[in-house]
């Protein structure tokens, strides 16, 4: 098997340790998440880390990757790094890890900086009375970064997390692999927030945030919101009968 390794240069000392990745996953630190990808709690030489193991390569996404585009790993590192550098909060990358065999991409492993932000989601689930200030407050950083020109294309509660220290919120973006960086638009804005899965009152706190931020009517960027988000259910909606037809069909 080769191996492509990346690693930050500040954190060049770690280098034995993340070449020895790929044979010693699953025997590394606190295995945190499994599913899609497998996620461990590291602690290694007093630096608290987080590797993610990219294991779900389906067949054509193996030489895809291999060819003709980065990563998963390759893009979480670039894209968090253009974050930090525009000033968006987020766990600072150490390394990424490509493993081919046969000229295929057979896993990749990407490794961050352990971060104490908290998860959005537990904050958003509290009464809209004591979640209002944290949702505004996530409307002005959401279009911050589309006026940055980024956009999150899995943008959800998941993929947020926060600090609050008694006065302001600070939110950090992870799960950074699938990002565009490009013009700002506020269309494509509003979109980007089709995968938000919260009430419709809690939304519309967003969404009169937004339209206040973009200087245009709150009313017009509820009504957008809303259609965004009812086309988004629909095309899973969709996806999911296609998927069922399909399996009844071979069975």
């Amino acid at each position: 098997m080769r191996k492509e390794i990346y690693i930050n240069p500040k954190y060049a000392s770690l280098n034995d340790f993340i070449n020895r990745i790929p044979e010693k996953f699953e025997q590394l630190g606190v295995l945190i998440h499994t599913g899609r990808n497998d996620v461990r709690d590291v602690d290694v030489d007093g630096v608290r880390v987080v590797i993610k193991s990219f294991i779900r390569i389906t067949g054509l996404n193996k030489l895809v990757f291999a060819t003709i585009r980065k990563s998963k790993a390759q893009r979480s590192y670039e894209h968090s790094m253009n974050l930090l550098e525009d000033g968006i909060t987020s766990p600072e990358p150490i390394a990424y890890i490509n493993c081919y065999k046969n000229c295929l991409l057979v896993n990749s492993y990407y490794v961050c900086v352990y971060t104490n932000y908290q998860p959005v989601d537990e904050l958003f689930e509290r009464p809209l009375l004591e979640s209002e200030q944290a949702l505004k407050a996530f409307a002005r950083f959401t279009y911050r970064l589309h006026r940055l020109g980024i956009y999150h294309n899995d943008y959800n509660v998941s993929n947020v997390l926060y600090s609050y220290n008694g006065k302001n919120y600070d939110f950090s973006i992870i799960d950074n692999n699938r990002m565009r960086f490009t013009r700002y638009s506020y269309f494509k804005g509003l979109r980007s927030l089709q995968r938000i899965q919260l009430p419709i009152e809690k939304l519309a706190v967003i969404g009169s945030e937004y339209a206040a931020q973009a200087h245009t009517s709150d009313l017009k960027t509820m009504n957008v919101l809303i259609l965004f988000r009812f086309q988004y259910l629909n095309k899973l909606f969709l996806k999911k009968q296609f998927k069922a037809l399909v399996h009844k069909t071979k069975n």
